[in-house]
């Protein structure tokens, strides 16, 4: 016989806001117990690994992981160990990512992602040299569970927005790469700071960061009660703190404080610097990083931009039969605006480090204004539990101890 569920209107309005809470705070419905699962499958993986020599992918079939609306069906886990001579650490994990394919529409001038339901999860770590063995992958994934789980709900979450916003300008894209992938390393801890600071707050990790951090407060049971040491106690808020009060006096002042290594920068640049002053010093540094800095957006902008029969294409240029491809001409439309986008500090390059880290402090505020609102993701109180009553009138004593005596009612007190 079938049953109608009667609810009311307020009650319907709830449930719904429930399905869409966690996507209203940037957490997708499932990632967390999909991250979970993921953790599973890949510490059973590296668990049966044992050659390292090249990059190692495996597929692993048949997995139905559901976020939201998005399923994924297939992982490719690709892992490396890089042997550092120079690192003198502990066996660790350097990164982890996750490709995203896609392809540069001409006529759109925008990059398509490609759309598929498979997770290609690249993991890289590093030893001292060859002091490893074969099982240190494994065994460091052990080590802290809730925060590798976190780790791959973040680059879940990565995938996930590709495949949610199926186009996007190249721009956006190319600046954080540059930050990402580049290698931009000049020497001077205060610029690796800076650069770090830059790559945290990208657009791309901003929207991952709610995920990343929920996900630990799940699996650590943060209560209401705890949230708040919970919250500032956690990596990524403290991070963000240091972005946020981190001023272009301090970026200054930390560059006198390291002078030995402004003068190293100039000297491997090729730099005369022996008749400057610190300050003089200082500006020539600044412009060297800020002119790399937006030659790698240009670079990888280029590179994204190419179209597939690129090499082709050149290759006739070069015979001399002068190939013009699809929508050349908006192409270089796109290429110039973004340029000068880009080349909008020249010649005032220290105005571009006063600006961003005023950036630093309005973005880093508005993200953990944003980051406050997972508290909502914790239930008000623990869910029901369904027990199997083995001796009934103990269960009643400790009900009754818990709760305390129920008052006896001597009439229906029902109102309609």
């Amino acid at each position: 016989m079938k049953k109608n569920l009667i609810i009311t209107e307020n009650q319907l309005e709830i449930i719904v806001n429930n399905l869409l809470l966690n996507e209203a705070v940037g957490v997708p419905e499932g990632i967390i117990e999909s991250a979970e699962e993921l953790y599973e499958i890949i510490l059973n993986l590296l668990k049966g690994m044992d050659d390292y020599d090249t990059t190692q992918t495996f597929t692993e079939d048949n997995l139905d992981l559901t976020i939201s609306d998005y399923k994924i069906h297939e992982l490719e886990l690709a892992v490396q160990v890089h042997e550092m001579d120079e690192y003198d650490g502990p066996f660790t994990m350097i990164s982890a990512g996750v490709a995203n394919q896609f392809n540069f529409d001409r006529k759109l001038l925008m990059k398509v992602h490609k759309q598929d339901n498979t997770i290609e999860l690249q993991l890289h770590f590093a030893s001292n040299g060859d002091d490893w063995d074969s099982q240190d992958p494994y065994n460091y994934f052990t080590n802290d569970r809730v925060q590798l789980i976190s780790v791959i709900a973040h680059e879940i979450k990565h995938k996930f927005d590709k495949q949610k916003k199926t186009t996007d300008l190249i721009g956006k894209d190319a600046d954080y790469q540059a930050y990402a992938s580049q290698g931009l390393n000049f020497g001077i801890p205060v610029i690796s700071e800076f650069m770090r600071y830059s790559y945290f707050i990208q657009y791309v990790e901003n929207l991952v960061r709610p995920t990343e951090m929920a996900t630990r407060m799940k699996l650590t049971g943060v209560t209401r009660e705890k949230f708040r040491e919970f919250f500032e106690n956690d990596s990524v808020v403290k991070e963000l703190k240091e972005i946020r009060d981190f001023s272009f006096e301090h970026f200054m002042e930390e560059l006198h404080n390291q002078m030995d290594r402004v003068d190293g920068l100039l000297e491997h640049a090729d730099v005369d610097y022996e008749n400057m002053t610190e300050e003089e010093k200082i500006k020539v540094v600044m412009d060297i990083v800020y002119i790399n800095l937006i030659s790698a957006k240009r670079d990888i902008f280029d590179k994204m931009t190419d179209s597939v029969d690129s090499e082709m294409a050149n290759f006739m240029r070069m015979l001399g039969m002068g190939v013009k491809r699809e929508n050349d001409e908006g192409l270089e439309k796109v290429r110039h605006k973004y340029l000068n986008q880009l080349a909008k500090y020249r010649n005032r390059e220290s105005q571009f480090f006063v600006d961003e880290c005023e950036r630093f402090n309005y973005v880093a505020t508005k993200l953990i204004k944003r980051l406050v609102k997972i508290y909502s993701l914790i239930p008000d109180e623990k869910e029901q539990t369904n027990e199997s009553i083995l001796n009934w009138e103990l269960h009643q004593q400790i009900m009754e101890k818990k709760y305390g005596k129920r008052k006896i009612e001597k009439e229906f007190k029902f109102k309609r």
